[in-house]
């Protein structure tokens, strides 16, 4: 059994290593010391899918991977990736991600993901739940699976532990809310079987002792290669108040959103307030970019949309302080969504 998973590896291994051309079934017959048709049956037996649809689908997820957040071209993509045209990769990449290459970057369309495969002789055995919880959300009660806690303590300054939750059958009340664009990759989680389609709650205990609850929705995400959950809001911050505020010359209202302290990371700034303008139009559709970024995480839990324009101040040690204008121009980095900061 060892042997045939090491042969079964070591084809994935050279499709891996050729998924910019179409497989050689000779060659992936000699890897696994059998015919093509015997190799295709096992995989499709055991993956429920062909060796060439694991190859096409594997390209498809690292190409969507490259136009959303590597800035590559459609047609540099299509070539690399084996495709005689842009049409016929705009055909496959719509049948499998659910929109057009060109859409890639846009916040709402998210990726499908084909995870490389390993086979293990050793079955790794899914976490069972724990047991079964009720919980109510906005007035609606919840079956919830309990899967346990982690221990941060090692590694974080700020968490003690983390337990998680699965709400059963809460999709459908979950997929529609704000996103706050920070994602928990599926390797956060204990050995759950996570699949497309489920509701995640967890709830972080700070070294305080209090708790921050958060929750997490399994839509096919991906995060630097990695199938990821995403966070989403229950309620989006209401702003604090309504300010008047002048930007480029003319006045704007502003919503209030607080002000973050900052002197446990930096010793340049005390801290930060976010303010986001409001009935801005078309006033800055065309300004001058700076290179520099502010990720979505970095703000208040307020839901972010394209076109959204912010106001923050900084104030320094000295009594000083400093105003940053930052668009939601859908620019990310390192393949977080961000704000980039514009000259006024």
């Amino acid at each position: 059994m060892e042997l045939i998973t090491e042969r079964l590896n070591a084809v994935v291994d050279a499709l891996e290593q050729s998924l910019t051309d179409k497989p050689d079934k000779g060659e992936l017959s000699r890897i696994a010391r059998c015919s093509y048709s015997d190799l295709n049956s096992l995989f499709l037996q055991l993956t429920g899918v062909t060796v060439a649809e694991y190859a096409r689908k594997r390209r498809l997820t690292l190409a969507g991977i490259e136009l959303k957040y590597r800035d590559a071209k459609v047609l540099d993509t299509a070539l690399k990736y084996g495709y005689d045209s842009p049409v016929s990769f705009a055909r496959a990449f719509q049948s499998f991600h659910g929109f057009n290459p060109n859409a890639a970057r846009r916040e709402d369309c998210v990726l499908r993901n084909t995870p490389r495969l390993h086979f293990s002789i050793s079955v790794k055995g899914v976490m069972n739940m724990i047991r079964t919880d009720k919980i109510t959300i906005d007035g609606k009660e919840y079956e919830a699976s309990y899967f346990g806690e982690a221990d941060m303590s090692s590694w974080s300054d700020i968490y003690q532990k983390r337990a998680f939750w699965r709400l059963e059958g809460a999709y459908d009340d979950f997929k529609d809310r704000i996103k706050t664009r920070i994602v928990l990759p599926y390797n956060n989680y204990p050995a759950m079987d996570i699949q497309t389609g489920q509701v995640f709650m967890i709830d972080y205990t700070k070294k305080d002792g209090t708790v921050k609850r958060e929750y997490y929705i399994s839509d096919g995400t991906v995060w630097r290669d990695m199938p990821s959950t995403a966070e989403v809001l229950l309620h989006p911050m209401e702003p604090l108040r309504i300010d008047r505020i002048t930007v480029r010359g003319k006045e704007y209202d502003a919503a209030y959103y607080g002000e973050q302290d900052m002197t446990g990371w930096t010793e340049n700034f005390l801290k930060r307030e976010f303010r986001r303008l409001l009935d801005t139009g078309e006033d800055f559709g065309s300004v001058e970019m700076k290179d520099d970024v502010l990720p979505y995480n970095n703000y208040p839990p307020i839901g972010f949309k394209l076109g959204d324009v912010f106001e923050i101040t900084y104030f320094k040690p000295d009594g000083k302080i400093e105003k940053r204008c930052y668009l939601a121009d859908g620019t990310t980095w390192e393949g977080l969504p961000c704000t980039r900061e514009f000259k006024v």
